[in-house]
């Protein structure tokens, strides 16, 4: 290239009374407007290359499946099977089989005043049955006796209420209305034998 030349696609602005008569003052750079617009093409599309590689997002919600948005499927719910009629075994009643954990708070009958019966259990090394109860006011459990589980010799029960010995109790046969303090947890009756 020459002194003084241009590069191609450029042309020198003629002055008003040079050669050529051309009449526009702006010079002619359609190569450069080319390479210009080729690059900025280029880095866009550098640019949404590593975008879409680090953020495994399509930007502008083309409509296309993306890594990082799982397809929308409804939830897939398992059932158990459906259980046997002959399960069910409603409160209060008395089942043909021994109780699980030798719970008896289904077998014999009971109530409580103010608090609630948590479980009633056989200890038949000390010949008792030990009821756990949460009560929070002064109440009056009555708890029907069953000879099949716990009895006495001569007929009568020792109390005992959080591990103390408590006389505040009657006896009617089997059945047993204890006075119990505010707070009593447990409630041990003894008798002769205990049957699990």
């Amino acid at each position: 290239m020459t002194q003084g030349a241009l590069p191609k696609g450029f042309e020198r602005p003629s002055d008003s009374g040079s050669q050529g008569g051309s009449s526009s003052s702006a010079p002619k750079k359609r190569g450069a407007d080319k390479l210009g617009i080729s690059i900025a093409i280029g880095i866009t599309a550098v640019a949404l290359i590593l975008g879409i590689g680090f953020t495994g997002v399509i930007p502008m919600d083309l409509g296309l499946p993306s890594v990082m948005q799982p397809a929308t499927t409804a939830p897939v719910v398992q059932q158990a099977p459906p259980s046997s009629p002959s399960a069910y075994v409603p409160m209060k009643s008395t089942p043909s089989y021994t109780p699980v954990n030798n719970d008896l708070i289904d077998r014999l009958d009971w109530s409580i005043s103010t608090g609630d019966v948590v479980g009633m259990y056989l200890d038949r090394v000390n010949s008792s049955l030990i009821v756990h109860t949460m009560t929070i006011n002064d109440g009056e459990l009555f708890v029907g006796l069953n000879a099949d589980y716990i009895g006495s010799d001569d007929g009568t029960f020792f109390v005992l209420v959080d591990n103390q010995e408590h006389e505040d109790y009657e006896q009617a046969g089997m059945d047993l209305y204890i006075n119990l303090p505010a707070g009593a947890e447990t409630v041990e009756i003894i008798g002769s034998y205990a049957i699990l």
